[in-house]
């Protein structure tokens, strides 16, 4: 019995030296541990654990959208068919008439001046001597322009012209094309070239004629040169127009008559 409890008591002593070494260890082991970079501590263990970035080696289930979707970069679209119908070319037709007329109204309301007759006598009868009109001549400066005549000349062709020249950088930068035939596209590829100089040369026209046109006092002589050369450019890209419309009926034709043969 005596022996049983010496042997407790020495066990117990055992626990007693092992619970004290492991406290020893523990108060020099712990603040060295708390001292490491990236230690735990309370604010770290009551956060959610952050998930690593996608490495794009596997599906992703995250709903986030990309980074460029959210950055609001614009998707790129495929490139606008244009076709190119007899009834387009005759609505170009008359666009092309309405920046013709608007230039002629400018022109003619910077060129008018006061005139007189240039008159002839013939006589008629016995003793009867009468003043023919047989022309005109200046007689002073040309008047003022009137700025509500020029503001509306200025506000008809303006808009077409702008039109005109979208749809030819629209073209040039391949953001739009013409939905023809391969046979058909290399006929017009040099009636195309014409017209889009031809419509840049317009567009420039206009740069030239709009600061002479804001007013309140014109430059008659510098404003009615522009509007000839405005002019010009019409005539061009009308006669250019013709081409293509000749081009586009023949092959109307040509494919009616095939579906008429068969």
């Amino acid at each position: 019995m005596q022996q049983e409890t010496n042997v407790q008591r020495g066990r117990i002593g055992n626990l007693r030296r092992l619970s004290g070494m492991i406290s020893a260890f523990l108060a020099i082991a712990v603040p060295s541990l708390l001292q490491l970079p990236g230690a735990f501590s309370a604010s770290t263990l009551a956060s959610p654990p952050q998930l690593p970035p996608d490495s794009g080696q596997g599906p992703s289930t995250s709903n986030t959208p990309s980074a460029t979707v959210q950055a609001g970069q614009p998707l790129q679209g495929g490139i606008q068919k244009v076709q190119l119908t007899l009834e387009k070319l005759r609505d170009v037709g008359l666009d092309l008439k309405h920046v013709m007329t608007a230039s002629k109204h400018l022109y003619d309301e910077v060129t008018i001046q006061p005139v007189t007759l240039i008159t002839e006598p013939e006589v008629v009868g016995r003793g009867i001597v009468i003043n023919i009109p047989i022309g005109t001549q200046p007689a002073g400066p040309p008047q003022p322009p009137r700025k509500d005549r020029v503001d509306l000349s200025m506000n008809e062709m303006t808009p077409v012209i702008n039109m005109f020249k979208k749809n030819a950088d629209d073209f040039v930068s391949g953001h739009k094309q013409l939905d023809l035939a391969p046979d058909i596209q290399t006929k017009l590829e040099p009636m195309i070239k014409d017209w889009i100089a031809q419509i840049n040369d317009l567009s420039s026209q206009l740069n030239n004629l709009q600061p002479l046109t804001a007013g309140p006092t014109y430059d008659n002589t510098s404003i009615a040169t522009v509007c000839t050369n405005i002019q010009k450019d019409v005539e061009q890209l009308d006669e250019t127009r013709r081409k293509i419309y000749k081009v586009i009926r023949k092959e109307g034709d040509s494919q009616a008559a095939a579906g008429t043969v068969r």
